[in-house]
């Protein structure tokens, strides 16, 4: 998931579970782990993971967007379980505008966010969707 404007970038991957399937209780075993890499106005680039999604928010987090990106709803707005991530979009014109935050736990300067806000079209929001429902599928939430 790329998210850009014209002086920054943050991009967002699943990388994988946080633990093993058969660890914990159910909701343990659905935390995502996503790796940010953020390269800031100034050029500077800050990498870092974060458990902070999991596999029930990331198919909320796409259904919300195809809803918004179809116009029936008029924004979406994260409710993550974990502060680490949050992402808001709502319309702009004929584009939409999408705010995006990830903490960055592990970083030198101890916790620093990344945050960007950046435009998106309706077909690029499409490809967040079908990148989305993508992740959703390599990573199905487990019993």
């Amino acid at each position: 998931m790329l998210f850009q404007n014209e002086s920054a970038s943050l991009e967002l991957r699943v990388t994988a579970y946080e633990f093993p399937p058969d660890a914990g209780d159910r909701e343990d075993r659905n935390w995502l782990v996503l790796r940010c890499t953020w390269t800031d106005e100034e050029g500077t680039i800050r990498k870092d993971s974060n458990p902070c999604l999991t596999t029930q928010e990331l198919r909320e987090l796409t259904a919300g967007l195809k809803v918004l990106n179809a116009g029936i709803r008029d924004a979406y707005e994260s409710d993550f379980l974990a502060a680490g991530l949050s992402l808001n979009a709502r319309p702009a014109g004929e584009d939409f505008q999408v705010d995006v935050s990830f903490l960055l736990p592990n970083t030198m300067d101890g916790d620093d966010t990344a945050e960007l806000t950046c435009p998106m079209t309706k077909a690029e929001l499409k490809a967040l969707v079908d990148e989305l429902d993508g992740l959703c599928k390599k990573f199905p939430e487990r019993p």
